[in-house]
């Protein structure tokens, strides 16, 4: 399976996810993750966010989408918390399948039994 990830919209939180599934699959399989990353612009994304304007961030990550599907991809992320204020909208027009940091974190949290989380981020998140 080729993994895709919508990267730059949180660099530092990008540069984990990579090392993180090269480190994993690695200690896993031996071998590397087939992954590609659409970087896109941070910048970009806070500017939508700020102008309210969730219909022009829905397109921007579905193009990006769309260039991961090009490159053979069959899942993706988003390496950054701030698209999820969008994720259900771009999840139903996702030409691929798309899973979602905060529900993992989520089902994460429930079978720890965990009562208080913290989560640092952007205004928008």
């Amino acid at each position: 399976m080729k993994l895709g990830l919508i990267g730059g919209t949180g660099v530092p939180s990008t540069v984990m996810y990579y090392e993180f599934l090269n480190s994993e699959v690695f200690k896993k399989t031996g071998d590397l993750p087939n992954l590609n990353i659409e970087n896109l612009s941070v910048f970009r994304v806070l500017k939508f966010c700020q102008n309210k304007d969730y219909e022009g961030l829905v397109g921007y990550l579905l193009n990006g989408l769309e260039n991961l599907k090009a490159a053979k991809c069959e899942v993706a992320s988003f390496t950054g918390i701030t698209p999820h204020i969008v994720f259900d909208e771009v999840a139903a027009l996702s030409p691929l399948k798309l899973v979602s940091i905060i529900q993992a974190t989520c089902q994460e949290v429930l079978k720890q039994g965990l009562k208080k989380v913290a989560l640092l981020g952007t205004k928008p998140t």
